[in-house]
């Protein structure tokens, strides 16, 4: 009998409905809340949210007409069907117009003689047949109704599916193209790694090749003023460590040169050995070198010059030495070297002499 809306005003869909069934529209007078909807549902079961809306809206309906109905059952007479006239007081008529619509024949009787003569007529067409026919018809024109909103709903339903084919094609389409752009990214992070990387050992590569020029200019400098003068170029450390050692070798090289050691004081044995391995043709000294670095170049044959006996001097933004008074000095400090290791050999046979006989002697008296 009532179809009840939620909104106001009235979605078309409701609307079909409402046509369809011949049904009573009920809406509210302003769109129910959301929290008006959760508040009258709370304690009646439901889905989800439509079920819900669906819910409120029946409940306000049926507040809106429980009090007429509940007058009705009240005042309803037996022989009259409460539901038939329910529905005729809530499409606008009285409660006494209701009852006396569905008590008044819809046949007229004109006499008792015709009734008698036609009585298999009279069960035909009495009050009540005749008001089922009209029930009947009321269905049938509710059926056609019904056809009518079903033809509706099937031609919605093809449109909704063209309307799906062509939003699945459009989501193919985008879905085509984000994979496209997805490997794209990809490929443009993969090139842009290989960039970074390239770019990376480009910066590295020029530094060398700044420092291997600036090695080559100074190694032709270094050349050109030993070529053209009795001089020999000095390479020059700042400190007497591993660090420096490295990167005075890395600038010009050490290899066979004379090595001066600008501060000889904070190296040992471990900075030593390192100028032992690149093979130095002298160490040169400005100051006091430890006594354990300083034997483990004796060791190694290599002389250390103090700074005051050779003739040092710039000569082209370089340090150079006479070549003369270096190998001179060289010279001498090999041939001292080689007088203190004799006579260090000498003291050890010596000694060894000495405790050889200390231990005949010692057995001598054993023995007598």
């Amino acid at each position: 009998m009532i179809i009840a809306a939620d909104k106001t005003p009235v979605p078309a869909n409701v609307e079909r409905v409402k046509r369809a069934f011949n049904a009573i529209l009920w809406t509210p007078s302003t769109s129910l809340s959301v929290e008006q909807k959760v508040r009258d549902t709370k304690s009646i079961e439901h889905a989800n949210d439509h079920e819900r809306d669906a819910l409120a809206a029946a409940l306000e309906a049926w507040r809106g007409v429980k009090n007429k109905l509940e007058s009705v059952e009240k005042r309803a007479p037996d022989e009259v069907d409460v539901d038939e006239l329910k529905m005729l007081v809530l499409r606008g008529h009285t409660i006494e117009d209701a009852i006396n619509l569905l008590q008044k024949p819809l046949v007229d009787v004109e006499t008792h003689t015709k009734l008698e003569t036609r009585a298999h007529e009279k069960d035909l067409l009495g009050p009540d047949i005749l008001y089922l026919k009209a029930i009947i018809k009321r269905q049938d024109d509710q059926i056609v109704r019904l056809l009518s909103y079903i033809s509706e709903l099937k031609e919605s339903l093809h449109l909704h599916h063209e309307k799906l084919l062509k939003l699945e094609d459009k989501l193919d389409l985008i879905q085509s193209q984000q994979a496209r752009a997805i490997k794209l990214d990809k490929e443009i992070r993969l090139r842009q790694k290989e960039i970074d990387r390239l770019s990376g050992e480009l910066a590295r590569s020029r530094r060398t090749n700044k420092t291997l020029n600036k090695r080559i200019k100074k190694l032709k400098q270094i050349g050109k003023t030993e070529s053209r003068s009795s001089v020999k170029a000095v390479t020059i450390v700042t400190s007497f460590n591993r660090d420096a050692i490295e990167a005075a070798d890395q600038q010009f090289g050490v290899h066979g040169t004379a090595v001066l050691l600008e501060d000889a004081s904070g190296g040992g044995t471990a900075a030593a050995d390192v100028l032992i391995g690149k093979s130095v043709r002298a160490i040169i000294i400005k100051n006091e070198m430890s006594d354990a670095a300083y034997r483990r170049f004796f060791e190694a044959d290599i002389p250390v010059l103090p700074m005051t006996e050779l003739p040092l001097e710039l000569f082209g933004g370089l340090m150079t030495v006479d070549k003369d008074a270096l190998d001179h000095a060289i010279k001498q400090s090999k041939k001292q070297m080689s007088n203190v290791k004799q006579f260090e050999a000498l003291g050890r046979l010596e000694s060894l002499i000495e405790t050889y006989k200390h231990r005949r002697a010692a057995s001598s008296q054993r023995n007598g």
